[in-house]
């Protein structure tokens, strides 16, 4: 028999985690997806030790989980190489290194939809590879774009619940403390849940209008 009452008076303390969810999975994606735009034009460059490289990084992180990086760089690498980060900045840094390598094959698929004819034309006016790259298809690419980063942006989110593996107090966290204090896991676990439920909702709304939009703008063209 499900008991919600017994654990409702707890919800306040599982909230006090939001913040920290939310900030683990803003710093992942922003540094994520800067660092994602220049392996992508690594990965799209023919010179053998570059592309080489990027695309090396790209399957490593796209093939292995991203709670083999915290708990490596977390418990591993002070063994390894004497250095030692804080929960936060072991999460999110390895949360980032998996985003910039989703991201990286996401701008890569922007960029080769762009219509060669695009950059022709800004060839012939007279612009060098970097402005075409940042006038003519970047824009362009970012509208591509948009929905794809937006279901990265849930999945991070969902991610980052894989703190509480080192103890950092976010959501999850909080819930597995709370289940082990009051005993009654699965009341707590489906109010941790639902938490995330209502954090991801409006992000999958917002990727589906923007894969309509998308869509609508490429029937207009």
């Amino acid at each position: 028999m499900l008991h919600f009452d017994a654990v409702i008076s707890d919800l306040p303390t599982l909230l006090w985690g939001v913040p920290l969810t939310l900030g683990l999975t803003v710093v992942a994606f922003v540094v994520g997806t800067v660092a994602a735009l220049p392996i992508a034009l690594a990965r799209l460059q023919r010179i053998p030790g570059v592309s080489a490289a990027a695309l090396a990084w790209i399957e490593f992180f796209r093939t292995t989980p991203p709670l083999m990086h915290i708990v490596w760089a977390y418990y591993a690498l002070p063994v390894v190489a004497n250095i030692r980060l804080d929960a936060f900045t072991v999460v999110a840094g390895a949360l980032a290194c998996s985003t910039s390598a989703q991201m990286a094959e996401i701008f890569r698929g922007g960029i080769l939809a762009v219509p060669r004819g695009q950059w022709d034309a800004s060839q012939m006016l007279g612009l060098s590879p970097w402005q075409r790259l940042w006038w003519v298809v970047l824009p362009q690419t970012l509208r591509l774009i948009l929905a794809p980063s937006c279901n990265t942006l849930v999945s991070l989110l969902k991610q980052s619940s894989l703190a509480a593996v080192i103890a950092l107090p976010e959501i999850m966290n909080r819930g597995w403390s709370l289940a082990s204090e009051n005993f009654r896991p699965i009341e707590v676990l489906t109010l941790v849940a639902l938490i995330y439920f209502c954090l991801t909702w409006p992000l999958v709304l917002l990727a589906s209008a923007l894969e309509r939009r998308s869509s609508l703008a490429f029937q207009s063209d």
